[in-house]
């Protein structure tokens, strides 16, 4: 068995759209940077689409006025960033990029050509029963990065202080489900390396799902010998096992135990590329109370 490495990213990459959602995205990141000692790029992408009635004449200067609000935007941007950080602004290496582009791609060629190493990014979600779906660049960016994605949203339990993003986070209890993928083996390793660092307690957890006849007390001992004993020796790990649909036991967990943050592996679907994560993930990002780590399983 291969051993996966643990979860210290060095360089974190923040897209902003100046809303107050990445605002408290950013927050977040920035409390990452100075944890991991990590550089964060902030992003913003702007795009237009020149009219196709627009003359050569007309094409050019509308160009040039582009070239110069990409300017303004970026000091609009270092600016905006001063002010919600504070101090913890000039506490890690901050670097700014805005670019023209559609949000997703501009994100996501950030990561392949940037080397980032994980993403922390807000949506709205959407409820709507005939579209179970993020937000579209959410959306996009969580199904396609081949790095962790964070996701956060507006009215969660925060491990961070939104008040104070200088200080360092109270990350003391994490979940970690898993269903024996090479997914959720990879997304163990990412919170094991979490808890070990922040003192956290790590909660392992399965579910049995309806019309599957296993006991519990079976499950439970499957679990533990699942988890490697490398992870047991790193931090303070409580097995757990239930029965019922898997989303809804995740979410139920969170609320009755109070987690601080849910990390969860997601498996790649080759032949259907439009629903690329199971169920489950798109059930637990939609309505998860605290932020989520998704870590992308090997293709």
């Amino acid at each position: 068995m291969k051993t996966e490495k643990s979860f210290n990213p060095r360089r974190i990459l923040c897209p902003v759209d100046l809303s107050d959602l990445s605002t408290l995205a950013l927050k977040y990141a920035a409390v990452g940077a100075r944890a991991f000692e990590a550089e964060l790029t902030v992003l913003h992408a702007i795009h237009f689409e020149l009219p196709p009635y627009f003359t050569r004449a007309q094409s050019d200067q509308f160009m040039r006025q582009l070239k110069e609000a990409r300017r303004a935007a970026r000091s609009h941007l270092a600016a905006r960033v001063g002010r919600t950080l504070g101090d913890a602004a000039r506490r890690i290496a901050v670097r700014y990029a805005v670019v023209e582009r559609q949000p997703a791609d501009a994100i996501l060629e950030a990561v392949e050509k940037g080397g980032q190493e994980l993403v922390v990014m807000g949506t709205h979600g959407r409820t709507a029963a005939s579209r179970f779906l993020l937000g579209s660049v959410t959306e996009n960016v969580v199904r396609h990065a081949q790095i962790p994605v964070f996701v956060v949203r507006q009215k969660q339990h925060e491990f961070i202080d939104p008040n104070h993003p200088e200080a360092l986070p109270k990350l003391e209890r994490i979940l970690c489900p898993v269903n024996y993928t090479d997914a959720a083996r990879s997304s163990l390793a990412q919170a094991a390396s979490l808890a070990q660092r922040f003192n956290a307690t790590l909660t392992v957890l399965h579910t049995v799902e309806p019309g599957e006849r296993q006991s519990v007390a079976r499950a439970t001992s499957e679990l533990c010998s699942w988890i490697p004993k490398t992870v047991a020796t790193q931090c303070a790990i409580q097995p757990l096992v239930r029965r019922g649909h898997a989303a809804e036991q995740i979410i139920k967990f969170v609320r009755d135990a109070k987690q601080d943050l849910i990390v969860l592996g997601a498996q790649p679907r080759r032949r259907l590329p439009s629903v690329f994560f199971g169920e489950t993930t798109d059930l637990v990002l939609r309505h998860a109370p605290v932020p989520v780590l998704i870590s992308p399983g090997p293709a």
